[in-house]
């Protein structure tokens, strides 16, 4: 299928350039055998160029997949019947961890949910309910009810990827209309533990960084939280783990890589968070 990657969204193929290499490593993370529906040679060169800009932008995203799978995968085994994927780009998860009694949901700009649809379909896959929306532009809650999903059921809700784009002024209002609609859920994010609108960083090297990973993504980052508290300040929810990054991958036992990351405080201004429910 020919697929013009700039209507769909650049950011979301080059991270399925990146899953599917990962068979190709001696120790994998994870496992996503669908990654490769979505490679193209354009995605696959800005792949390519992004992890000769910023070396560690490959480990981080490696980690930064496992950390969600297992998140998905946790949030399941404790009792959570819904999964939702806000900005899911072309995630498989709701392929990957497919659950009796678990139903997943999407979100994403139309045109991307389009082409999607068409790719799995095109393999056999009927794909998981998927709201073709910007869920910061709708009443969320509502067009998820519309699809099926129930408001009062455990949910785990995955936000990867979206957080350092999106404008700080919208990012707690749109939290605070999941919590008035829905019972019980918790979220997981990734996110820059710096302020992007001011670009005030300690080392010139860390802003260089981020930077060059702008400039090989095409995109821009303008937000970023020093301090997970004000989320608690400013919605219901309550921070249930934030940490690095860079320092998951010493507890997925993998090489010397991830302990030289670790020791990298560069790198520790990417971060992921949990918030839950109160």
């Amino acid at each position: 299928m020919t697929v013009d990657i700039n209507e769909v969204g650049t950011t979301a193929f080059v991270i399925a350039c990146f899953r599917a290499m990962e068979k190709e490593r001696a120790r994998p993370l994870f496992e996503d055998p669908y990654a490769e529906w979505f490679v193209t040679d354009q995605a696959m060169g800005m792949a390519r160029q992004l992890a000769g800009a910023v070396p560690e932008s490959t480990h981080m995203l490696r980690f930064r997949t496992r950390f969600f799978n297992r998140f998905v995968e946790r949030g399941i085994a404790e009792g959570a019947r819904q999964v939702v994927s806000l900005g899911s780009g072309l995630d498989m998860r709701a392929q990957i961890f497919a659950a009796p009694r678990v139903t997943h949901y999407e979100v994403d700009q139309e045109a991307v949910v389009r082409y999607k649809d068409e790719v799995l379909r095109g393999h056999g896959i009927t794909p998981c309910p998927a709201l073709p929306f910007n869920y910061l532009e709708v009443d969320l809650p509502e067009k998820l009810a519309e699809a099926g999903f129930d408001l009062d059921a455990p949910t785990v809700i995955v936000w990867e990827g979206n957080t350092m784009y999106l404008p700080t002024e919208t990012i707690f209002p749109f939290l605070n209309s999941l919590c008035a609609r829905m019972s019980s859920f918790r979220i997981a994010f990734d996110y820059f533990a710096a302020d992007l609108q001011e670009r005030v960083f300690e080392r010139e090297e860390d802003l260089k960084r981020i930077e060059a990973v702008e400039r090989a993504m095409g995109a821009s980052f303008p937000t970023g939280f020093e301090d997970l508290a004000v989320f608690e300040a400013e919605t219901p929810l309550k921070v249930l783990e934030s940490g690095p990054i860079g320092e998951l991958g010493e507890a997925y036992g993998t090489d010397d890589i991830a302990e030289n990351m670790a020791a990298d405080e560069g790198l520790s201004v990417y971060q992921y968070g949990v918030l839950g429910t109160r």
